[in-house]
């Protein structure tokens, strides 16, 4: 009785996670630019391995969550991670409940118009089948008329979608696309038959395939990049900052090659991309 409350305690205190705590520093960003004082509250959804997880002991790991830990070090400000599903992240963000988004979010040019996107770097989505599926899938073009899996809300829902209705515009077949709240519910619905296939982020794919859960049959589509995204401005600057010092002495290089993600070009500089809020 006594560790299962324990352990749920623990459970519920990764809901707000803080990555980092610190000595005597002067913070980069001014609690007028925080929607809570002295901490920058990021959201996170941990389904994603290598991105993010939670690991058997119930604890934040990943590449985001060793981002954050680096980046709170250099703004002198504590980082908490809040765990939320994607779709609730961006009106999260605009309720003004958290700063930013920190998953690993493809950018696009309507999300930098609601937010200042700050990319960190480069992905693509891949499609997965069942490790005993022997389906033939050599094009984007072969998964119409198939039922395929994906996370709501997600880049990978809106390039399926427009690959099926320019498709269907043409007198083709659609593709039957399901959607689920989370990649782990879309690896569940492969996993137990009720899809053809599943769209992931191809760093997620990759994880489902190194554990023989998956077979990878098409990766490289819709390559993009993905992004830290903030409400306010002076924030994101003070972000862009810190990465760009991560990026000069190699850190950042280094963290990307510890998951074996794609990190953005040398000579590619740390910047805000796009409009931010108008």
């Amino acid at each position: 009785m006594f560790s299962t409350r324990l352990r749920a305690i623990a459970l519920s205190a990764l809901m707000l996670a803080p990555v980092a705590a610190h000595a005597a520093c002067t913070p980069a960003i001014s609690d007028a630019n925080l929607i809570a004082p002295g901490k920058l509250q990021l959201s996170i959804n941990p389904t994603n391995p290598p991105q993010q997880f939670v690991d058997k002991d119930g604890q934040l790991q990943g590449l985001n969550v060793e981002l954050a830990n680096e980046l709170s070090k250099r703004l002198c400000v504590t980082i908490e991670l809040v765990r939320m599903d994607f779709p609730a992240m961006i009106p999260a963000m605009s309720a003004g409940r958290i700063d930013g988004l920190n998953t690993g979010m493809f950018w696009s040019e309507e999300r930098s118009r609601l937010m200042y996107m700050v990319p960190v770097g480069i992905q693509a989505i891949s499609v997965v089948v069942g490790p005993d599926n022997g389906a033939k899938i050599a094009t984007e073009k072969d998964l119409l008329g198939k039922t395929s899996a994906v996370e709501v809300s997600t880049y990978q829902m809106n390039w399926l979608k427009k690959l099926s209705e320019t498709s269907v515009a043409g007198g083709g077949a659609a593709v039957e696309m399901r959607t689920f709240p989370t990649a782990t519910n879309v690896v569940g619905a492969l996993l137990a038959g009720q899809v053809d296939n599943a769209l992931l982020v191809d760093s997620v794919a990759r994880d489902l395939v190194a554990r023989g859960r998956a077979k990878e049959v098409l990766t490289g589509l819709g390559a993009n990049r993905t992004a830290m995204a903030f409400r306010n401005k002076t924030v994101a600057e003070a972000v862009v900052k810190a990465l760009s010092t991560m990026q000069a002495d190699g850190t950042y290089q280094a963290l990307f090659d510890k998951f074996g993600l794609t990190s953005l070009p040398a000579n590619q500089p740390m910047q805000i991309a796009g409009p931010g809020p108008t």
